[in-house]
Parts: C-alpha cells; sequence; structure tokens
C-alpha cells in the first residue's frame, strides 16, 4: 500500500536522479542535440530518472535548499556534464575531419550554418551523421545510460562528486578528439597532397595552362572518389573512438 512519505521519497530519489541525468542529457550527442525539442529532453530526463531509481542508493540526509544540499546538486550537475561531454568531445572529431578534408578538396567553399557549431562546411555536417549513426548501430546510447547508472554505485549522490584533480581528464580526453580527426582525414589529404604534386609538375611543364580553371574540378572530382573510397573505413575508426570514450568515462567514475 502507497502511503504519502513513500510516495515523498520516491519524488526526491527521481528529482536527485534528474541532476545527473539532466546534465547528461543537456551535453551527450542525439540526447542534447538543438533539433531535439525542449520538452523532449525534459521528458527524456524524467523518464531516465525513474529508470535510474534501482541505482541511485541512499539520499543526503540534509535537505536540497541548505548550503550544502545546493552544494551538493552542482556537483550531480558536474557530473552528468562531464559524462556527456566526454562523448560530445569523441564525436566531434567529425566535425574537424571534414572541415580538414573540406580545405584540401575545396568543397569548404558550400558552408553550413548549424545552430551548435555555427558555420561549418557540409562534407562536416554528413561525417557528423555517420558519426550519429554509427554510434547508434554500436549501441552507445546504451551503453551511455548503462554508465550513467553504474555512477550512482561509483559516485554516490552527496559524496562529493567528482574531484577536481579528476577533472583535469576531460581536458586531456580533448587529444582524442584531435587524434581521431587525424584517423578520419589521413587518407584524403594524402591522395590531395598527390593530386597537387601532380599539378606542380604540369605546372612547370605546361607554366601557360590555367591550372585554377582546370585543377580546381580535377580536384573535387578526385576528392568526392576519396570520400567514396574511404567511407567504409569509418567503422573501426569510431569503434575504436567510442571505446576509448567510455573508458575515460570510467577512470573519471573511478577516480583517475
Amino acid at each position: 500500500m502507497l502511503t504519502l512519505a513513500a510516495i515523498l521519497d520516491t519524488l526526491f530519489h527521481i528529482l536527485w536522479a534528474a541532476l545527473r541525468v539532466g546534465g547528461m542529457v543537456m551535453m551527450a550527442p542525439v540526447f542534447g542535440a538543438m533539433f531535439v525539442p525542449t520538452r523532449l529532453r525534459l521528458l527524456i530526463t524524467l523518464v531516465l530518472s525513474f529508470a535510474m531509481l534501482p541505482a541511485v542508493g541512499p539520499l543526503p540526509a540534509y535537505s536540497p535548499l541548505s548550503l550544502q544540499g545546493m552544494l551538493a546538486v552542482g556537483q550531480e550537475l558536474v557530473v552528468g556534464v562531464a559524462i556527456g561531454f566526454l562523448l560530445k568531445i569523441a564525436i566531434e572529431a567529425a566535425v574537424i575531419g571534414g572541415q580538414i578534408v573540406s580545405s584540401g578538396t575545396g568543397l569548404s567553399f558550400a558552408m553550413v550554418v548549424d545552430p551548435q557549431s555555427g558555420g561549418i562546411p557540409l562534407l562536416g555536417r554528413f561525417y557528423l551523421i555517420i558519426a550519429t549513426l554509427l554510434m547508434l548501430a554500436l549501441n552507445a546510447h546504451l551503453q551511455l545510460i548503462q554508465v550513467l547508472a553504474a555512477s550512482f554505485a561509483l559516485v554516490p549522490i552527496g559524496s562529493g562528486g567528482i574531484h577536481a584533480t579528476d577533472l583535469r581528464l576531460v581536458a586531456d580526453f580533448a587529444g582524442l578528439m584531435f587524434l581521431g580527426a587525424v584517423k578520419l582525414a589521413l587518407p584524403s589529404v594524402v591522395a590531395m597532397l598527390m593530386v597537387n604534386v601532380a599539378f606542380g609538375v604540369i605546372s612547370r611543364a605546361a607554366p601557360t595552362l590555367n591550372l585554377f580553371a582546370v585543377g580546381f574540378p580535377i580536384t573535387m572530382l578526385m576528392g568526392f572518389l576519396v570520400i567514396l573510397m574511404d567511407i567504409g573505413s569509418h567503422g573501426p575508426i569510431w569503434q575504436a573512438q567510442l571505446t576509448e570514450t567510455f573508458n575515460a568515462i570510467n577512470r573519471l567514475l573511478a577516480g583517475g
């Protein structure tokens, strides 16, 4: 039989869990994307918070409105934001990789205004869509929810959250974003370098040839061909990228 005290206790558990879940939903790819309506993000937060009830554990004895309680509220938000931000950093490698390839192939002339990232080349948006689809195909979103549930055992509510020294791992993790971008762009960059070297040889043999009029369309065509041949290699790259991301999240929650 449900009593008023039991209902209030369940609501308090949901509200405390919603702080960490909301921080993750606000930052994580797909969940926190700008195209997701605010009401839907709020609904996702409430549903996930309810699902986290068995993992939440005991609540702090102090009131959330006290000074200690407000500090704990901020700590819970930081934990959720850190979890979602690490995955966001890993996925943003697609945008940087697309920008590098676009610059080499001449495709960066076509820009799209993204509410999250500002003006980015269309190829960067294309790479980001592929990365998101592969993330969903690899069940990374389910693994993220699993890690979030495990975080309540590793970092209980009111235990102090993530220590400032451990947050250095988040800053150091940015290197993975650039490493992933290099892996994505390297085949196209090498191919375009070979094309540019070939044009350099042609310009020496025929100085009167207008390389901009002839070379630009050829460079774009070669860029499309290289992207078409290279796109099939993105799967293993993103699998390794996501594996390293969740390892970093686990290290962060476990205290480095």
